[in-house]
């Protein structure tokens, strides 16, 4: 399936063939140039007059020294800024005639001018500027155009409609680099940013750069990307920086800011939404929850989307749905009664401990998986929980506290515990027994903080290899924590109480949260790089969910699961020369896989113990396209790994992030109040 919501950079072959990087927009008379620049380089020199670039798109015009290609561009592609311009400035827009084309393919354009339109540009004499130790003025420039009553696009203009009257002398003693640098002298440096990219801007003392809407349009967006209240936008602060950067402007009002919020919101929201449930009528889906409150104490209920996609190549979307305020009272159902929820998968929770969630998902028949981050979490707070640890946290705290001073004297950064972020506590005894050289008195202290940190680096190391992949599946969760368990937190004869304790602790939650989980174990299963990397002990329940799964699938879509005998399986290629990935690495495989025959029934559990017996599949392949070209070797499997691949392995991605993007990401949205907070969150996550 494409995805219907995800579309691919375009890169503008004009910006590649223009290299520049920031845009001087000078100060003309005519209206049109508000929207087009000169490019200039990292030192604010232009770097050619010949050619004018579109801020709004980017294009790059021929500059013919009048505004003809500048009006034409703004009709043709930004037809309502266009029609805004006129209307503000009374201009009378010449009606635009077919073009005719000949025998020969060639466009004829018929002009007929009745009187010749004259439009003037100028550049206002500025003051003597001192050039290598000698005076310039700036020179002043006169373009009369006929402006032709018939053009089809900018292309379609060329430089035989206009005549240049006349231009001023420079001083011989400027060169051409003094020129350009006097003229960037005086302008100062401000940034005008687009959907699209930020674009660096050099204007003129004094000009106007940004009008109303433009400058409404910015402040939304500023809204929206740092996740702010639109309170804070009238702040003594922010006022005053506002004003410097366009004093000729005042902030909108709240009211409408609220009202263009909402308007992109419902617009983008209808869009997505009604693909999304359309999506789920026929494919399948998992859904995230994540639970969180703000300042004002208030519970929220954050909704997720997760599909996969085949276009340009497989992958799986994460998306934010929706925000709502969440209680006993809130009502799940109608925030779903157009989706088609027998085709999710599963659901991704962020807390084990909220019944109502449980109920209405146990109602609809959708297995709760807890997110992995917040498993790995659990076992963080667990460890830190045990009286031994708990007493050499404190222990070192007053370590730090005693030698703040010294510590001050040095260039080190001591990392803050905070108690919503379990990490932080590692990173606080990471940084106790690495960074700084301890007096011998505390050498106990710091040698049992190393242990604590040397087994808790192992979880670290997990997360590490979750990052590392482009499609983090919750079929990893399963031989990563078997991996874990067997090799580095099996309690051995080396290890002292303290250390035991905590590995037992560790071992405990895993097992619980993972291993246990019928679900997790099957998305293994049916992941061909790591269905043997896993202990099931729980094959005969795994069988029966798969068989009912299967079962209820082929009522609706009544599709052949049969094989014929000596089909061909591919092989998988041998991988020996190519670098390792971060589960390559992880597992560290040296198999290689049996010569099996091709069996003729094909059933879930013949199927599988098949599947079981033969495939060995490289940890670097994806598991998209191997079933997509292996298939119908399992047929009974495939329609089922395909119901399993749209399960990440978190509510979101937010566990990419460095730890402190994910506190400053969390104390924003805490900040969070008031009747945007869905809006403000949706449109943030779904630029």
């Amino acid at each position: 399936m494409s995805d219907p919501l995800h579309e691919g950079n375009v890169t503008n072959p004009h910006i590649n063939s223009l290299k520049f990087a920031k845009l001087h927009s000078p100060k003309m008379k005519s209206v049109y140039w508000r929207h087009f620049g000169y490019p200039t380089n990292e030192d604010d020199c232009i770097i050619t007059k010949q050619n004018v670039v579109c801020i709004l798109c980017h294009k790059v015009l021929t500059n013919h020294g009048n505004t003809t290609n500048l009006r034409a561009h703004l009709q043709y592609r930004h037809k309502e800024i266009f029609n805004k311009i006129v209307a503000e400035n009374g201009i009378k827009v010449p009606p635009r005639k077919v073009l005719k084309k000949n025998s020969h393919g060639i466009v004829i354009v018929k002009r007929e001018p009745s009187e010749r339109k004259v439009k003037t540009e100028y550049f206002e004499t500025s003051q003597n500027t001192s050039l290598s130790g000698g005076g310039c003025e700036e020179q002043s420039v006169l373009y009369e155009s006929v402006v032709p009553e018939t053009y089809e696009d900018d292309e379609a203009i060329d430089s035989n409609q206009f005549t240049k009257i006349g231009v001023t002398g420079v001083e011989k003693k400027a060169t051409p680099f003094q020129l350009l640098c006097a003229s960037a002298a005086n302008h100062t440096i401000k940034k005008y940013e687009n959907p699209d990219r930020e674009v660096t801007i050099a204007v003129e003392e004094g000009s106007e750069m940004l009008d109303s809407y433009q400058f409404q349009f910015h402040i939304v967006n500023l809204v929206i990307d740092d996740m702010r209240n639109i309170h804070t936008l009238y702040e003594p602060g922010f006022s005053k920086f506002a004003q410097i950067i366009a004093p000729n402007l005042l902030i909108p009002p709240a009211e409408k800011i609220t009202s263009y919020i909402k308007e992109m919101y419902s617009d983008k929201h209808t869009s997505i939404a009604d693909q999304l449930k359309m999506h789920s009528q026929i494919k399948p889906f998992s859904l995230g929850f994540e639970i969180w409150t703000n300042v004002e104490d208030i519970q929220f209920l954050s909704v997720y989307y997760n599909y996969t996609n085949d276009s340009p190549q497989y992958n799986l979307i994460n998306q934010l749905y929706c925000t709502m305020e969440y209680n006993k009272y809130s009502l799940l159902e109608e925030a779903f009664e157009d989706f088609s929820l027998q085709n999710c998968t599963a659901a991704i929770v962020n807390c084990d401990y909220d019944d109502y969630l449980r109920h209405f998902l146990s109602s609809k028949n959708i297995p709760v998986i807890l997110s992995y981050d917040v498993i790995i979490n659990y076992c963080l707070k667990s460890v830190y929980d045990l009286p031994a640890v708990a007493s050499l946290i404190e222990e070192v705290k007053d370590v730090i506290m005693r030698y703040f001073m010294d510590l001050s004297t040095k260039d080190v950064n001591i990392p803050q515990p905070n108690e919503k972020f379990p990490w932080t506590y590692y990173e606080l005894l990471k940084f106790f027994t690495e960074t700084i050289s301890w007096p011998e008195e505390v050498e106990v202290l710091v040698a049992s903080s190393k242990a604590i940190v040397d087994t808790l680096s192992t979880l670290a190391v997990t997360l590490d290899t979750l990052k590392g992949e482009e499609i983090p599946l919750n079929s990893m969760l399963s031989p990563i924590t078997c991996k874990v368990l067997n090799k580095k937190l099996t309690v051995t004869e080396n290890d002292d109480q303290f250390v035991a304790s905590i590995k037992s602790v560790i071992n405990s939650k895993l097992e619980h949260f993972i291993l246990s989980d019928d679900h997790l174990t099957i998305s293994a299963l049916l992941d061909p790089r790591f269905h043997r990397l896993i202990t099931v002990n729980n094959f005969n329940k795994c069988l029966q969910i798969l068989t009912d799964k299967f079962n209820r699938i082929n009522e609706i879509q009544e599709f052949d699961s049969t094989i014929h005998v000596g089909e061909d399986r591919p092989k998988t290629p041998s991988n020996a020369n190519v670098k390792k990935s971060n589960l390559e690495l992880f597992f560290d495989l040296t198999e290689t896989p049996p010569e099996q025959p091709t069996s003729e029934q094909s059933s879930v559990e013949t199927d599988l113990k098949r599947y079981r017996t033969e495939v060995y599949v490289s940890l670097d392949e994806s598991p998209f396209l191997w079933w997509q070209k292996t298939g119908n070797t399992y047929g009974t499997l495939k329609h089922l790994a395909a119901v399993y691949q749209c399960v990440p392995c978190t509510v979101n991605m937010n566990f990419r992030k460095s730890l402190d993007e994910q506190i400053r990401a969390y104390q924003k949205r805490f900040m969070l109040v008031g009747k945007l907070i869905d809006a403000i969150l949706f449109l943030h996550y779904n630029k």
